[in-house]
């Protein structure tokens, strides 16, 4: 459990904008293992009460919101940097050129490789990737993926290979989204977050009726807030009752 690692402590931290290297006022800062939060003062700064292995989280109007798991070396630090990207999309350069063949642009259009634009959170494990990403049909024929990935999109309507790439992922997508749910609404981890065990540990994941495809897509700080919530209301029935 993550009390092994001691008692916790006061965190020093700055945030920062990651492009531009300005300092971030009003960042909110919060541990979600211990629902503590921090805002950032007129000079970025914050102090939070944390402890190695809490999880911290974020967000700031304009910014991707991130999370990092602490570790032990940031408390022998007098101030910890953070950086926020600005969540902000920019569309690609399109060049008017003259159209190949037709039978030359749909070959063209075929072989062409699309880019890997995905991206992963601080503190979560970088997950395995493919030799590219497989999208569905709702992820390119987006009209937003259409307007920063025009050849991509083709690739992945007219491409044969891509379809067929589409049937497999549909059939390991739901063994992939009970793995993630499993992952992160673990049993210790429910344990641990709640103080219930044995019969009534099992009675209260029950209660929560969290689907797998529920679990697999909220971010964990969003899962822990909804069953907190519902722990009282868990409580409550049991003492009713």
């Amino acid at each position: 459990m993550l009390s092994g690692f001691g008692q916790r402590q006061f965190l020093f931290g700055l945030v920062r904008d990651s492009a531009t290297n300005e300092i971030l006022t009003g960042t909110h800062v919060r541990n979600i293992s211990s629902d503590k939060l921090a805002i950032t003062d007129a000079y970025g700064k914050f102090r939070l009460p944390a402890m190695p292995g809490d999880t911290l989280v974020f967000s700031n109007v304009g910014y991707q919101m991130l999370g990092w798991v602490t570790r032990e070396e940031w408390f022998e630090k007098e101030l910890m940097e953070f950086l926020l990207p600005v969540d902000t999309i920019y569309l690609e350069e399109v060049v008017i050129a003259d159209f190949p063949e037709y039978q030359r642009f749909k070959q063209i259009i075929v072989e062409t490789q699309p880019v890997d634009t995905s991206f992963w959170y601080h503190g979560v494990e970088k997950p395995e990737m493919q030799e590219y990403t497989v999208l569905e049909k709702k992820q390119y024929n987006h009209p937003l993926f259409i307007a920063q990935h025009p050849i991509s999109f083709l690739h992945h309507k007219i491409s044969k290979k891509e379809k067929e790439k589409r049937k497999m992922q549909s059939i390991d997508k739901r063994s992939v989204v009970v793995t993630k749910a499993q992952q992160k609404f673990d049993r210790y981890w429910v344990a641990e977050m709640t103080q219930l065990e044995g019969d009534e540990l099992t009675d209260f994941i029950g209660f929560c009726k969290f689907t797998p495809e529920y679990l697999s897509k909220t971010p964990l700080y969003m899962i822990h807030e909804r069953m907190m919530a519902l722990l009282q209301d868990f409580k409550n029935k049991k003492s009713e009752g």
